[in-house]
């Protein structure tokens, strides 16, 4: 019955992940650009191009199921992770995923505090262990263990205050008396509150609500019998590594890193590109020499060994590794394809016209060339992403990317290789969601170009 329940809620997440998606956000983004005055309908010439793409199968479901999955992985933090979407302890109340999840997407504000156990109903001052909460929650009686061990424990201290030390007691030891005696009053204190927070449960005056997926990628479940790593189950879906985290948690996080750092680092390269290779394709003459002197001069450096020697002085961080990539590779090959559309557009009517009306220079580039350029940088992009995943696959594999504990595909493929004979399940999972997700963004690449190929839309018929 958990099962399906659990399968139930996974349809449910996907679906309501398709209609943000593809339905509200396309609504939304539309709905402001009218407000702000912009002219949302698009061309006619674009209109023909989606809806060619829309007629490629197997490039427009790859398209669906990627920009679903990414969508739903910006709030992984309110569907996987072992901290409860909703908290309530007598008239204290948290949303302890969603603070988290605020936390990762509001980076710059402070940080919220954690929820201590001495305020909900536990013994201790870090941070409340949710799951032991959840056990109280569907069976109290677990309170009278608690309350009999700390009992157990004062009697045992009261036992050795009988005897006291002696007149030629050392101050070590008259000092270890004075601890004993002031335990006690502690413990009975501790046991005090388990008996409230006994009550406060069993009047129903405490809730817990846990994500669909109750583990986080770094959780160590150190408390699960046997040693790590650990086989899949009912509970783990794909088992845990050798520090017992959660393979199915980390896999589902390195998904969101892996396609953010990669659509980032796309974004920001091709705009360095856009840049250079415009400046290159309508200047010519010696800016355009010079220029791609410098840029072969530049590409010519080997920049998978230039970043693994910074990382191996100086750990890099998200930006750090994403400024290094689109700086040393991301910007250099749109450039060159920007720069051939652009010797190819400025001799045309319509920039000649542009320039006799008086506009400058920028605006010949960006609003009138620009716009006409497109084909190679849209058809290209899947492809850059499928690069700069792989880049970054590679890195962490090899221990020079990301920092240590961050959830990543390639940190699962190297633990892997590690326990390839006796753990297989470690290598083939990491293996086969790298191999389709690379598949299905070479597919949404393959259908772009063929929609964007203007040769559909130039023949005879």
């Amino acid at each position: 019955m958990t099962v399906i329940v659990k399968l139930l809620e996974t349809a449910v997440l996907l679906w309501a992940g398709y209609l943000l998606t593809h339905r509200a956000l396309p609504f939304l983004y539309v709905k402001a650009g009218a407000a702000l005055g912009f002219d949302m309908k698009l061309a006619p010439h674009w209109e023909k191009r989606i809806r060619r793409f829309k007629t490629i199968k197997r490039g427009y479901y790859s398209f669906l199921i990627i920009t679903t999955l990414f969508v739903l992985s910006l709030f992984l933090e309110l569907m996987v992770n072992n901290k409860p979407l909703f908290i309530r302890y007598g008239s204290r109340v948290s949303f302890p995923a969603v603070t988290d999840w605020a936390d990762g997407l509001l980076f710059f504000k402070h940080p919220a505090a954690m929820n201590r156990k001495s305020d909900f109903g536990q013994i201790g001052g870090d941070e409340v262990d949710y799951r032991r909460f959840a056990a109280a929650r569907k069976n109290p009686a677990l309170f009278d263990a608690q309350a009999r061990g700390l009992e157990g424990e004062a009697a045992g201290i009261r036992k050795q205050l009988a005897v006291k030390p002696g007149p030629r007691a050392t101050p070590e030891e008259l000092q270890d008396y004075k601890d004993l005696q002031e335990m006690v009053p502690a413990i009975e204190a501790e046991i005090k509150a388990v008996v409230e927070a006994k009550s406060v449960f069993a009047a129903g005056k405490a809730q817990i609500l846990m994500p669909v997926y109750p583990y986080s990628p770094r959780e160590h479940l150190l408390d699960m019998p046997g040693r790590p790593p650990h086989r899949p189950g009912a509970d783990h879906l794909l088992g845990t590594d050798d520090s017992a985290a959660d393979v199915f948690a980390q896999l589902a996080y390195g998904f969101r890193t892996s396609l953010s750092f990669a659509l980032i680092v796309s974004v920001l390269g091709y705009l360095i590109g856009i840049v250079v290779g415009g400046v290159m394709g309508y200047f010519g003459g010696w800016v355009d020499i010079l220029m791609q002197r410098f840029i072969e001069i530049w590409s010519s450096i080997p920049f998978l060994f230039l970043l693994i020697i910074i990382a191996s002085i100086i750990q890099p961080t998200f930006l750090l590794l994403v400024s290094l990539i689109v700086l040393l590779q991301g910007w250099v090959g749109i450039s060159y394809y920007i720069r051939g559309e652009f010797y190819r557009e400025k001799s045309r009517d319509y920039v000649h016209a542009a320039v006799a009306m008086g506009a400058s220079e920028w605006s010949v580039m960006m609003k009138h060339i620009l716009p006409n350029s497109l084909v190679p940088l849209v058809t290209f992009a899947p492809f850059n992403v499928v690069g700069t995943i792989g880049s970054l696959v590679s890195l962490d594999y090899l221990g020079f990317g990301l920092p240590v504990g961050t959830p990543s595909w390639g940190v699962l493929l190297d633990q892997g290789m590690k326990y390839l004979k006796y753990y297989p399940h470690l290598i083939l999972t990491p293996s086969i969601a790298l191999a389709v997700t690379l598949f299905m963004v070479v597919m949404i690449g393959e259908a772009v170009r063929e929609a964007f190929d203007p040769k559909v839309f130039s023949r005879l018929r």
